[in-house]
């Protein structure tokens, strides 16, 4: 299984300033500051106890059914699709 991970923006100003601040009151790197500060707000909001339930089988299959999958890109050629030009060089 691939994980995809994805950048966060932040486009509030005065919240990058707070995570910048933050970072360099803990002595951490910007995302492992965000990461420990997420976990904690998690573990401070979650109900002590309380597992979140698994979906079953059965649940994940309804749930991807439920998708209106479409075929995406469907005008591109196949070279287009991996990126290659007319000249046949990967841009």
């Amino acid at each position: 299984m691939y994980t995809v991970y994805m950048a966060l923006h932040i486009n509030n100003p005065a919240v990058e300033q707070k995570v910048r601040d933050m970072a360099l009151t803990t002595g951490e790197s910007i995302t492992d500051a965000i990461g420990t500060a997420a976990d904690e707000r998690i573990v401070r909001l979650r109900p002590a106890g309380v597992d979140l339930p698994s979906p079953t089988v059965d649940e994940i299959l309804e749930l991807m059914r439920s998708f209106k999958l479409r075929p995406i890109n469907t005008e591109l050629t196949d070279d287009e699709i991996l990126g290659y030009g007319p000249d046949g060089i990967c841009e």
